[in-house]
């Protein structure tokens, strides 16, 4: 559908909601009323702060109920919130806070940065006093195609970029996400994917208060405690990575989930055993989707209504275009690899003070450059084939590493994978394949590499294994290839 009403901005989206309707729950309970009242305070504190329109406003925290309340009244002040990875270290922190210009960091834990920086329970304890006065409105003459948000991408090489997002892009995302999986004002849903980063921030906190349903707020990634919070709260809704699906089905209870209406995935491609053992378990196909931080993030995610289909990231969401971009320039043939292109509304701006940067990802008619390979089928179903910076190229032949990391999961005894390429002095590059094996599974090199080879053209099968204990990952669980070639 088009979207033909009036402009919306970030902090009106739930202006449609039940006043007396729960909306938050975390360390406290918040109706929609009340939300509101603490976002009108918290906007007297800032304002009294000296937060303006067009300052640039850091928040560095954990996800709780205060990170939403700030975030709506730094935007609704006029001003640009730039939600900062909690779990950089001071050194990272201060690169983004000198690139953004940030005035004023928000953050729940001690921290030093080369700018003032405050407490958000502070925060919380001025609005709770009312030792602040009236705010003025929301600055005339702001459009939704004026920028609210600064998020820094995380990045392969060099330092972070700050994707500029517009008030139009987010609530866009939010209509285009919700026209396909159709939230209502009675689902819970669980916010435990971190809101600094889009994914999160869209699907699990911004999508729900649209609708006018309840956030459950949780700031763990402990397994327990995730089940606890899904069986205590009834959770309707629950979007999380492919590590934490993972988790449930080798130690979940199939009797916890009775709640839960729909699962959704993102973040990184959840491996077919892993989406099959869960639909196995529990009864319910898991929704993979896919985006990125440039795209709001989201571009595309399967309908709840259709029957499960693996290894695919689904269509396209509403109002979004996509192609794939191939070498041959000709028509697209389905299922011919290519870099996938993205148009619409949740396109990005472009990146904060890099118009070069920005003129490498973004063309003229404004197609995204997303940095993925990825190929469709005829009914347009999206595949991701894996980052073209993650191509491995051994003596000329391109190798894929999701395709070795798919033959992988297929042996039952692996719980994860990652496949990388290190430089080689005669080919190139070699495949390297780093392994974590289940509880009580030895890692067995020759049948590891006897399975692959029956399976997998010889000059894919890696030429070193690497057992680990675990992967490293970033904060929202997706593995950093990147460390493992370092």
């Amino acid at each position: 559908m088009k979207y033909m009403e009036e402009p919306m901005f970030i902090f009106e989206i739930y202006k449609n909601a039940d006043p007396d309707h729960i909306a938050l729950v975390g360390d406290r309970t918040l109706t929609y009323g009340e939300m509101n009242q603490q976002i009108s305070r918290y906007r007297n504190v800032l304002y009294k702060k000296g937060v303006r329109q067009g300052d640039r406003i850091a928040i560095y925290a954990g996800n709780c109920i205060q990170f939403i309340l700030a975030y709506m009244a730094i935007v609704s002040l006029g001003a640009i919130v730039v939600p900062v990875n909690f779990s950089l270290v001071e050194r990272e922190v201060d690169y983004i806070v000198k690139d953004a210009g940030i005035s004023l960091l928000l953050t729940d834990r001690p921290l030093k940065a080369v700018c003032p920086v405050m407490g958000l329970d502070k925060l919380d304890d001025l609005a709770r006093f009312g030792k602040a006065g009236e705010a003025p409105a929301f600055p005339e003459g702001i459009e939704e195609d004026d920028v609210c948000s600064l998020v820094y991408t995380s990045g392969t090489t060099g330092n972070p970029k700050g994707a500029m997002l517009s008030h139009k892009n987010i609530v866009r995302n939010i209509q285009q996400f919700n026209d396909v999986v159709q939230f209502n004002d009675r689902d819970i849903c669980l916010c435990v994917l971190p809101m600094f980063h889009c994914y999160g921030w869209t699907v699990s906190a911004m999508a729900p208060l649209y609708v006018g349903a309840s956030v459950v707020v949780l700031n763990s990634k402990n397994p327990k405690e995730m089940i606890h919070t899904i069986e205590k709260y009834k959770i309707t809704v629950a979007a999380m990575v492919p590590p934490m699906y993972h988790l449930l089905v080798r130690r979940g209870d199939t009797s916890a989930m009775d709640s839960v209406r729909m699962f959704i995935s993102g973040g990184a491609p959840i491996p077919q055993p892993v989406s099959q053992g869960f639909y196995e378990k529990y009864g319910h196909p898991v929704l993979e989707g896919y985006g990125l931080t440039e795209a709001s993030p989201v571009v595309s995610v399967m309908h709840p209504d259709q029957p499960p289909k693996y290894l695919t990231v689904g269509p396209a969401i509403s109002d979004v275009e996509v192609k794939v971009h191939t070498k041959s320039g000709g028509p697209y043939k389905p299922g011919e690899v290519g870099e996938l292109m993205v148009r619409g509304d949740n396109v990005m701006k472009g990146y904060w003070h890099k118009e070069e940067e920005t003129a490498k990802v973004i063309t003229p008619d404004g197609w995204l450059h997303t940095g993925d390979l990825v190929y469709m089928d005829k009914e347009g179903y999206i595949y991701i084939v894996d980052r073209i910076k993650d191509l491995i190229i051994v003596n000329g032949e391109n190798i894929y590493p999701g395709e070795v990391e798919d033959c992988l999961y297929e042996i039952p005894e692996i719980s994860e994978c990652a496949v990388v390429g290190h430089s080689d002095p005669l080919r190139g590059q070699a495949v390297w394949a780093y392994i974590v094996m289940k509880d009580g599974c030895p890692f067995d090199e020759d049948s590891i590499r006897h399975y692959l080879l029956k399976n997998l053209a010889a000059y894919k099968v890696p030429r070193r294994f690497i057992p680990m204990d675990e992967l490293p990952k970033n904060s929202t669980g997706k593995i950093l290839k990147r460390a493992l070639r370092k």
